[in-house]
């Protein structure tokens, strides 16, 4: 099954910022022999993954990781239920997260927030979706080896808290951010505005798939699972 949104010109952008064009430049049936299309968005449109290099100037970019890591062979899903402008704090997760097994390399949060999406350019799902606290990434970074995590809002940053997720996209994102122990985890690439509403329990498997460019710090994905 398909976890990731199709792009559309509709597609919800952060802060109803960013210009997403979808133009037909070729067409059979006005008497070009062939169809196609000409695309242009912001690499951190719809569904769509964040690299290191997002908020680390020296953090990888998506095109310098190896083909197989975008291979996840243990997903797993966390069921909680945020309300407007929640801000998903490590002790509000805790009892959820101290169940992740150790063996857990892509976490998948679903929220219900996603049933907002449709609902247009002033709607509660740009300008009033919930966030993730900084102290999540760091105690993620510090007790597990998971690779990635994803949600279904559409970002990391709540657009009310804008502040504390710059922090917390630091938190998970950057080669250098130190833990509680000193130690430094390796960073986790976050997926946000995933589609979960299909998704009734951990996947076997998933393969995230992004739109590789130079210097990418951060690209639409497909994301496919095996459920």
């Amino acid at each position: 099954m398909y976890l990731n949104h199709i792009l559309a010109e509709t597609t919800p952008q952060y802060a109803n910022t960013g210009v997403l064009k979808i133009e037909k430049s070729r067409s059979i049936n006005e008497g070009d022999t062939s169809n196609n299309t000409n695309l242009s968005f912001s690499g951190h449109t719809g569904t769509h993954i964040d690299a290191p290099l997002h908020f680390d100037q020296y953090g990888k970019g998506l095109d310098m990781f190896r083909s197989d890591f975008w291979f996840c062979h243990n997903p797993f899903l966390i069921e909680y239920e945020t309300t407007e402008n929640e801000i998903l704090t490590f002790s509000k997760l805790e009892k959820y997260l101290l169940k992740i097994p150790q063996e857990t390399d892509f976490l998948l949060i679903k929220t219900g927030f996603e049933k907002y999406r449709e609902e247009g350019s002033d709607s509660k799902y740009i300008f009033n979706g919930p966030g993730i606290a900084p102290d999540v990434g760091i105690w993620l970074r510090g007790h597990l080896k998971i690779k990635m995590i994803g949600f279904d809002f559409i970002s990391l940053t709540s657009f009310k808290n804008r502040e504390l997720g710059r922090e917390a996209h630091r938190a998970f994102l950057s080669a250098e951010q130190k833990l509680f122990n000193g130690t430094v985890g390796e960073p986790i690439l976050i997926v946000e505005d995933m589609h979960l509403s299909e998704l009734k329990k951990s996947p076997v498997n998933a393969c995230v798939i992004p739109f590789l460019y130079l210097e990418s710090d951060g690209a639409p994905v497909t994301v496919i699972a095996d459920y």
